[in-house]
């Protein structure tokens, strides 16, 4: 199983994490992970949230975000209750980014993630889903 995985910008620079976490649960000899940042794409780190949205849903990308709360009309939140249909891709948000660093927390996010990746298909249309 493969998959690309769009890291938001909030998070861009703890991906080494979340990669440590899923070679120490051993989840990357089962899935391969590709992790791609904004700029990868040659899109701006300051996009709007709307707009990364729906980068990710046309490309069929599975974005990770940090958790943020922002409620204006551009906001992913705000974007997901708008534009969310039975097709779309789940958005993965870390609870706590900065705890990534803590072996314990990356291992529990590493086999939240891959629960939702083996299983992808069963949380199309679920808007945002929290990990660990």
């Amino acid at each position: 199983m493969e998959i690309t995985i769009l890291l938001d910008h909030d998070l861009a620079g703890n991906s080494i994490f979340i990669e440590q976490g899923l070679k120490e649960t051993g989840w990357d000899q089962l899935i391969q992970f590709h992790f791609n940042r904004l700029r990868d794409y040659g899109l701006p780190a300051d996009l709007p949230d709307q707009e990364i949205w729906r980068f990710a849903q046309t490309h069929r990308l599975l974005l990770i975000t940090n958790n943020r709360n922002s409620e204006d009309e551009t906001s992913l939140q705000a974007t997901i209750r708008r534009e969310n249909t039975l097709d779309s891709l789940p958005i993965v948000t870390v609870s706590d980014k900065d705890a990534l660093i803590q072996t314990e927390y990356r291992q529990r996010v590493a086999h939240s993630l891959a629960g939702i990746i083996i299983d992808l298909e069963n949380y199309l249309g679920a808007g945002r889903l929290f990990v660990p």
